[in-house]
């Protein structure tokens, strides 16, 4: 049985805008889209940066979704379906053709359907409006929109969340279970998840600056990115962006926010060993890089010393830290990345950056004969997981 899985569309709703060219076209151009977050409680400090979905965005993606039959649609449900519609669209699918009715749909978040609760404790709705505030509708949303009668989940592990899902997918597309998975991760603007991050003092008046020297901030975002994958045998004619070669989880338990050097490293080894390549393989990295100083450095040092030939940027400097989705985001950078023999730039200069460690700034860099691209995600709690995509010959 062939077991290669394929990654054969991408979908994408972030600060940058609905789709995956604007989102692509700003990290190219290495362009932050943050403003000033509303002070939520009488102590948080006012000047916090975030990136929000833009409100043209939200109507278009609400065009393309339509209503939700309660006459409400939440926005983590409303990001997850655009993008998903746009994946299918963009793999030659079209929602409930028969390679799709068993398809298999996971989703990782977060803070899933945070909102409606939020709305609904906080007296700015009735119960009528928050129905569907448990996370399991974002997947039985994505399942509905793609005609999909398979199994359908939502997978809750932090910020690590979309990598985990995707790697669920991979073992139950591999197993037999289905030949089509749309898999990826979303989440929405959430009180709690900015209040608890300003509670850490991790909020700040600066924008996030990955692997910098005088790096301090988080730069909380929201959005969602989805994936088509295909087997092998389900391939067709169509030209896939990409092979997902393996997909490592592990969970160090160590701390409830403080990440594991020792845990963060054998995650690295067990995604080389499962991918079957070597850390000198790997052409780029697309870090976790959230700006903060205990994660960069772990990361970094790992990168400076096993991952000579790693051209290494950190997407969350431009469109900030999707929680949920930062892997969902990663992968479908990664493909596209492959896609087009380029690795975006971070947005830091490049004599801010420490740690020795090959950051790509300024522009994007070109990498000829790219052919394995690496995507990191991390979060509390010990979550690790990273991705290994390997480039398809024409």
């Amino acid at each position: 049985m062939d077991e290669r899985v394929y990654v054969t569309g991408l979908g994408m709703i972030s600060p940058a805008g609905a789709g995956t060219a604007p989102f692509w076209a700003d990290l190219c151009a290495a362009r932050g889209r943050f403003e000033e977050l509303t002070p939520l409680y009488a102590g948080m400090k006012p000047g916090v940066l975030a990136a929000r979905v833009p409100q043209a965005a939200r109507e278009r993606a609400l065009a393309e979704v339509g209503p939700a039959s309660a006459g409400t649609r939440h926005p983590a449900s409303l990001f997850a379906e655009y993008a998903a519609l746009e994946a299918l669209a963009d793999a030659g699918l079209t929602p409930g053709e028969p390679v799709l009715r068993d398809a298999v749909v996971c989703v990782g978040t977060n803070d899933g359907q945070a909102a409606a609760l939020e709305n609904l404790v906080a007296g700015r709705c009735g119960i009528e409006e928050a129905a569907g505030l448990s996370s399991h509708t974002l997947a039985e949303g994505l399942a509905r929109a793609a005609g999909s009668h398979g199994p359908a989940f939502t997978v809750h592990n932090t910020c690590a969340s979309a990598n985990v899902a995707l790697a669920c997918a991979l073992d139950m597309l591999r197993a037999g279970v289905a030949a089509t998975a749309i898999v990826g991760g979303c989440d929405a603007y959430s009180e709690k998840n900015i209040i608890g991050f300003s509670s850490l003092q991790a909020l700040g008046p600066a924008a996030c600056r990955p692997f910098s020297r005088d790096r301090r901030y988080v730069t909380p975002s929201e959005g969602a990115g989805i994936l088509v994958l295909s087997t092998a045998a389900a391939l067709g004619g169509r030209r896939p962006y990409a092979e997902v070669k393996a997909v490592a989880v592990t969970n160090d338990a160590r701390h409830p926010t403080a990440p594991d050097p020792d845990g963060v490293a054998a995650c690295h080894r067990l995604a080389l060993e499962q991918a079957g390549v070597g850390a000198d393989e790997i052409g780029a990295v697309f870090a976790h890089g959230t700006g903060s100083r205990a994660n960069d450095a772990i990361e970094g040092a790992i990168f400076a010393e096993r991952y000579p030939k790693a051209a290494v940027t950190a997407i969350k400097g431009t469109i900030g830290h999707l929680m949920g989705a930062a892997g969902a985001a990663g992968a479908v950078a990664a493909c596209l990345a492959l896609r087009h023999g380029l690795v975006p730039p971070t947005r830091v200069e490049a004599d801010e950056v420490e740690l020795g460690l090959d950051l790509v700034t300024g522009a994007p860099r070109a990498v000829e004969g790219l052919r394995y691209v690496q995507n990191n995600a991390f979060g509390f709690g010990g979550h690790n997981a990273i991705a290994v995509f390997g480039a398809v010959d024409e």
